[in-house]
């Protein structure tokens, strides 16, 4: 409660600053090793894991698309070439920083509080889905990930159930740890309407991945009725459309050459459901009276 009260009280740069402390002093509790370097060279020849999504325009977004693509671009180049040692915790804002304006990120589609809405930055949630994606089958230990708190485009979403990433600086990163005893280098690119990722290293993988996600689960949405007073009595007006809710859990097999067997429950993903909000007109107080 508290918490809540306090994001919807103070201003958005001081709630941001706050967050971002809060982070740095967990993870200095913590004393992560974070992988910082990038490397552009030959050595890294061997793929270990590959992945690939298109990048969808959604009816309604037509003005927006230049905007996701430039946001997707901007974020792929801060991410390509990524370093990460043994036993090196990659963290996605770390090496993107924050997106702003001057960082070269434009306003695209965004989700807020469970609302679709525009920010600087937004649309990225497809490249962090992308590197997701990369880590699970790159077997690396998956640190801090959350899905979409609402499946907003329902079938024509851009991911895979069970294994999307969201982001949002300050608050809601994407990590994960090298488990394996020699150094890994992201690889992403954005091109012909596709973003391609590639785990590289310098010695052929010695493990396959199998990932298992659970049939969903749905959810039923609520329904939510507000009087207007722009609206005649009787009439009704759908400010919202109803979204139901998902539920999965997914799993990850890791299987190595030498026999051994390594199996990681990824947790739920709980894409929470949306009421539909109706606006009805404000009865007279006469009809009030009469039907009291």
């Amino acid at each position: 409660m508290v918490r809540r009260l306090l994001r919807r009280w103070l201003p958005f740069e001081l709630r941001l600053r706050i967050a971002l402390l809060r982070r740095w002093l967990r993870d200095r509790r913590a004393r992560h090793a974070f992988a910082g370097l990038r490397v552009n060279d030959g050595s890294f020849v061997h793929t270990i894991a590959s992945y690939e999504r298109a990048i969808p325009i959604y009816p309604g977004q037509e003005q927006l698309a230049e905007a996701k693509r430039t946001n997707q671009r901007t974020m792929a180049s801060a991410l390509d070439g990524a370093l990460i040692g043994p036993g090196e915790l990659f963290s996605l804002w770390r090496y993107a920083g924050r997106p702003t304006a001057c960082a070269g990120y434009a306003r695209a589609a965004a989700i807020k509080d469970g609302l679709l809405t525009t920010d600087i930055g937004g649309a990225t949630c497809l490249i962090a889905t992308v590197v997701y994606n990369l880590a699970l089958l790159g077997a690396m230990e998956i640190v801090e990930r959350r899905c979409h708190s609402v499946d907003s485009y329902g079938p024509r979403r851009y991911f895979e159930l069970g294994r999307d990433a969201a982001i949002e600086f300050g608050y809601t990163d994407l990590r994960f740890r090298n488990p394996h005893p020699y150094p890994v280098v992201v690889r992403l690119w954005v091109e012909d309407e596709r973003i391609t990722a590639r785990l590289l290293a310098a010695a052929p993988r010695d493990f396959c991945v199998e990932i298992r996600v659970s049939e969903p689960r749905n959810l039923q949405p609520g329904r939510i009725e507000r009087e207007c007073r722009q609206l005649a009595a009787g009439q009704r007006r759908l400010v919202a459309e109803a979204l139901p809710g998902i539920v999965t859990r997914t799993t990850r097999i890791v299987l190595y050459r030498d026999g051994r067997v390594r199996r990681d429950d990824l947790g739920e993903s709980l894409h929470k459901p949306q009421p539909a909000i109706v606006e009805v007109g404000r009865r007279s107080r006469h009809s009030r009276t009469a039907g009291a």
